[in-house]
């Protein structure tokens, strides 16, 4: 005669079955996170060590800038999304000249570099902000004392034969003198000066939604970068093996994560630092 199950029974099989289930949804969380946790880092890693690798192979110093942004999906009363963001920028020369909006560069190869207007052509420029649409690139200045502040201005994608006037030695007199200027649009709060260092970003990523640089970060949307920050990677004339060869300061950055703690409360949580550049990425 066969014997049923009781109900305490079927009760005791059911909350064994639910318990098993919390555990592996669990177990399968955790183990999300942490393979999150890893791909930002060997992302960040790799980004930093190209950086590095340009400057050595370019010979010509690089800076890289992280910070935070943070936006709203649709509305204002929407969820913010915060997340890190970091570019690469190699010094491309040094201003020698600066006309009104022109900036010179002598040295450099600006008419091989970029397309050329004529010097009677009308480029549009405002130190307001407005730009010719789809006409303006990023100009950063990379004078190497200006602490972790990004100083960039916007500048249009031609550039622009200019006359200046220069003594000469023999005469006396001034003499006529043709070269090729960038164009500025927008200053962005920058003072150009004869002698800055200037370079183009070549490099970006983006981490993940939640992700960030450092601990600081913010829900203002009206003060949307946060916590910024910089590595320089200057050319090392020597081929020593110090981790922090062709380093300006600081090598490494710290990357952390937005989760909920014990309370509930969105906090900085650390996922890790960045490894040095020289050394080889973790499988």
């Amino acid at each position: 005669m066969r014997r049923a199950f009781t109900l305490i029974e079927l009760l005791v099989v059911i909350a064994i079955m639910a318990m098993l289930g919390t555990l592996s949804v669990g177990g399968y969380r955790a183990m999300q996170r942490g393979m999150e946790d890893r791909g930002a880092m060997q992302n960040v890693n790799q980004f930093i060590r190209s950086a590095y690798q340009r400057a050595q192979i370019d010979r010509a110093p690089v800076a890289v800038y992280f910070w935070n942004e943070t936006s709203a999906e649709e509305t204002d009363d929407d969820i913010m999304v915060v997340h890190g963001r970091a570019i690469a920028v190699r010094r491309a020369g040094r201003l020698t000249n600066i006309v009104g909006q022109n900036l010179c560069d002598e040295f450099g190869d600006l008419s091989f570099n970029r397309l050329v207007v004529n010097e009677d052509d009308d480029v549009e420029s405002s130190d307001s902000g407005s730009t010719r649409a789809g006409n303006g690139i990023n100009l950063y200045r990379l004078n190497g004392d200006e602490g972790s502040q990004m100083a960039r201005s916007v500048i249009s994608q031609t550039t622009k034969k200019v006359t200046l006037q220069e003594l000469l030695l023999q005469s006396g007199e001034n003499g006529d003198f043709e070269t090729y200027a960038y164009v500025l649009i927008d200053k962005g709060g920058v003072t150009w000066k004869v002698g800055d260092a200037y370079g183009f970003e070549f490099a970006s990523i983006d981490l993940p939604n939640g992700y960030i640089f450092g601990s600081d970060y913010s829900r203002d949307l009206g003060n949307p970068v946060r916590g910024e920050d910089v590595i320089r990677f200057r050319v090392s004339e020597n081929s020593g093996s110090g981790a922090h060869q062709g380093t300006d300061g600081k090598s490494t950055v710290s990357v952390y994560c937005l989760r909920p703690n014990a309370s509930g409360d969105i906090e900085a949580q650390e996922v890790g630092t960045s490894e040095s550049p020289t050394t080889r990425l973790q499988n």
